[in-house]
């Protein structure tokens, strides 16, 4: 009898100790809630915030766990920002164009012809985040994880080709960004203000006769079906962003930030450039199966739409001086790193 007393409290403490290590694991574990327009299958899913998660989880011993909500899964796009502020993600990837006029000094790398390629420009602009706090204070009320872009965009068409300035005249094109849209009616285009989301069917309808984006957009919304030319010149590029709710990051153990802090910033902001670029070729082979005809603009006529442009950059510094902010500087940084 008395032995199977004994027999039955050794297993009741077993049963309890084992619950009690149950509990405390699932205490230890940390979910972080990252929400992204982007598909599953998207390149910067798959080769970019895939990874870096898993390495979080490997530095912290399995303590973190990232789950995904892609696809617009927590709210609509441009709301995303306000997300990861209100904490209802704690991790957000967003367009900063999203978000219109919250981010005047990010948008000196959105300037015409300011993209040599995405890993250089997204280096470029950490280092200029670092370097200035009046960059780092369009984003004070979040902890920003990356900073970076895509390849340089270019010159879409559904039946005339660019191939000099005289090209443009007359042609509707849909617009990315306000610098884009001065830029187009500098070189004679109607630019036409759209999601891009809105674009097939505007090509289709013959509302617009072209479109500026890289070529993974021109695949990504399936736009090669309609277009027939990509006159690449490098000629504009998006800024992107990867950013975590402030307070949440505060509030995670010391060994948990010490391993977020070592794998974002530059690190991260230099590999999605640098995959932005590894893909590009990919991008295009794939619209060029599509049917489109890939054209190189002449050097020539390059240096052309870039002399045309170089006044936006004078209007820039002149926009951000007259709030108060060092507009030569940044743009002067910018550039100085970008060609470094």
């Amino acid at each position: 009898m008395k032995k199977c007393m004994f027999f039955v409290f050794c297993m009741t403490l077993t049963a309890f100790f084992g619950l009690v290590s149950v509990g405390t694991a699932a205490e230890e574990t940390i979910e972080l809630k990252f929400a992204h327009a982007f598909s599953p299958k998207h390149t910067m899913q798959q080769k970019v915030f895939m990874p870096w998660a898993d390495k979080i989880s490997e530095m912290t011993n399995g303590k973190v766990k990232v789950t995904f909500f892609p696809g617009g899964a927590l709210g609509k796009t441009p709301d995303h920002y306000a997300l990861a502020e209100k904490g209802i993600a704690d991790i957000i990837y967003i367009l900063q164009d999203y978000t219109p006029g919250r981010f005047p000094m990010t948008s000196v790398f959105e300037l015409p012809f300011m993209i040599p390629s995405a890993e250089k420009t997204s280096v470029a602009m950490w280092k200029v985040f670092e370097q200035f706090p009046e960059f780092r204070k369009e984003y004070e009320k979040v902890k920003v994880l990356a900073l970076f872009c895509h390849p340089g965009g270019h010159f879409n068409t559904t039946e005339k080709p660019i191939r000099k300035l005289e090209d443009f005249q007359g042609l509707k094109f849909r617009t990315a960004s306000p610098h884009v849209t001065k830029a187009l009616k500098i070189f004679g285009a109607v630019p036409v203000n759209m999601p891009v989301t809105e674009t097939y069917t505007a090509l289709e309808r013959g509302v617009v006769d072209g479109t500026v984006l890289p070529w993974e957009g021109n695949f990504v919304f399936k736009l090669a079906e309609l277009l027939k030319y990509g006159t690449e010149a490098d000629f504009y590029t998006m800024t992107m962003m990867v950013v975590m709710n402030k307070r949440k990051y505060e509030s995670l153990p010391e060994d948990v930030k010490q391993a977020i802090d070592e794998t974002t910033g530059m690190p991260l902001s230099q590999e999605a450039g640098r995959v932005y670029d590894e893909v590009r070729p990919v991008m295009k082979q794939l619209c060029l199966k599509a049917g489109m005809e890939a054209i190189q603009l002449p050097q020539e006529e390059r240096e052309k739409l870039k002399e045309l442009t170089k006044p936006l950059q004078d209007e820039w510094v002149k926009d951000m001086e007259d709030k108060g902010l060092p507009g030569r500087e940044v743009l002067d940084a910018a550039l100085k790193y970008i060609h470094e």
